[in-house]
């Protein structure tokens, strides 16, 4: 398959890792939608044709959405066979199989339900900063960004506190496997994390099925499998997929989201000196984060029949990815894309991805978003970003924020 000198440098977790939105402003312009050697994948960086493409589920499948980007260590696979078989869950599974899959989670995670979360996030919250109040710097997605939101998770799920390091561990680990290269140890470390994960979600499964308790665990359990008699293995692996997958997704999403926030505001010290003056732009300021720097930057889909794509034939059975972190700053739907600013007002952007697939746990993610800003800016008002410092951006074309944030006051 030929393609161009623009889609043969596309380098998402090399030369455009840390800035790609140069490159995406080009394709918009010069080939908005390109095959890429390097993905093996059609990449779509309007916005009009990826939420096009989003709104088509029946054309675009979402059954290859998080597929790896490279091939694993054999040991990996090794390690792997230690849990569970991977089974679709509910952001890699269409039409009824999807509708079945979201279901408890969107009876679940609806404002009522979210609304009586908000006391234990703002106590988290205030209770994570008392730990490094007075002194006077702090690394803040280990100790703050990434904490906040496994906890807040393992609250909804049920998960006592003694196996939230357990759950942390393995949410990271998942995320670390597939998009960067690791050392062969490093990846086979990541996938027994990921296995400890799904045992330690197993053991919770097995135990709500047999006496539920009212937590998210015991409304998927009840959802999935229904009735009294034993949990097959096929059950067990179903269930177990979809609440790791979901508890990770909505673990690292949060971290990456707050991690950026508070990155650009203190790059933009006009826009947190507002914020902190007017907390009620912190809602909009949330928004801006999503859609200026989105937490999940791409995503794949499966075309299951030939089509085009602005004026582009993707064939049957191609991948197509979608680069959100494109759409969010095309010039065509926002005015100044490229300017970072907490009074832009709403426009419909793809922080949460758009259509039938839309992030089920959104309000969740902007909930505890909002919560933690307007702490840390009551709390830690005089917050700078350390000058001696690299950021690094997480290694990975599924999600994206800050791997560490070092911060003084």
């Amino acid at each position: 398959m030929s393609s161009s000198q623009l889609a043969d440098s596309y380098d998402p977790l090399g030369a455009h890792l840390d800035d790609p939105y140069p490159f995406y402003a080009q394709a918009r312009q010069v080939e908005p939608v390109f095959h890429s050697p390097r993905l093996r994948a059609w990449v779509v960086t309007r916005y009009e044709d990826v939420d096009a493409v989003l709104k088509d589920p029946e054309t675009f499948s979402s059954v290859n959405s998080l597929r790896p980007v490279r091939d694993l260590y054999p040991t990996t696979f090794a390690a792997f066979a230690e849990g569970y078989p991977p089974k679709p869950d509910h952001v890699t599974s269409d039409a009824e199989v999807h509708r079945r899959m979201r279901a408890p989670y969107a009876r679940r995670l609806t404002a009522p339900g979210v609304r009586v979360l908000e006391p234990g996030i703002r106590a988290r919250a205030d209770a994570l900063v008392d730990a490094f109040a007075d002194d006077g710097q702090v690394e803040l997605i280990e100790q703050f960004a990434s904490p906040l939101p496994v906890e807040t998770a393992s609250e909804l799920f049920g998960i006592d506190a003694a196996d939230v390091p357990t759950a942390r561990a393995g949410t990271e680990a998942m995320f670390r496997l597939g998009s960067v290269d690791l050392p062969e140890t490093d990846e086979v470390q990541a996938a027994r994390q990921y296995v400890a994960l799904q045992h330690l979600i197993a053991r919770y499964v097995r135990a709500r099925h047999a006496e539920p308790t009212g937590d998210l665990v015991s409304d998927v359990v009840a959802a999935l499998a229904p009735g009294e008699g034993e949990l097959t293995f096929d059950q067990e692996a179903e269930i177990v997929g979809s609440l790791a997958g979901t508890l990770g997704a909505g673990h690292i999403t949060t971290t990456d989201t707050l991690g950026s926030a508070v990155r650009l505001l203190l790059d933009h010290p006009d826009q947190w000196e507002l914020v902190r003056e007017k907390p009620e732009l912190i809602p909009g300021a949330v928004e801006e984060v999503m859609r200026f720097d989105s937490p999940v930057p791409t995503i794949f889909r499966k075309a299951t029949r030939e089509v085009t794509v602005a004026g582009v034939t993707v064939p049957e059975g191609a991948d197509v990815l979608l680069a959100f972190a494109s759409a969010n700053r095309d010039e065509s739907r926002f005015e100044n894309p490229d300017r970072f600013d907490v009074t832009r007002p709403p426009t419909r952007h793809f922080g949460f991805g758009a259509g039938v697939h839309t992030c089920v746990g959104a309000l969740l993610a902007r909930t505890q978003s909002q919560i933690a800003l307007r702490v840390l800016g009551e709390r830690l008002p005089d917050l700078r970003l350390a000058t001696d410092q690299t950021i690094r951006v997480r290694p990975s074309i599924n999600v994206r924020g800050p791997l560490a944030l070092e911060l003084v006051w």
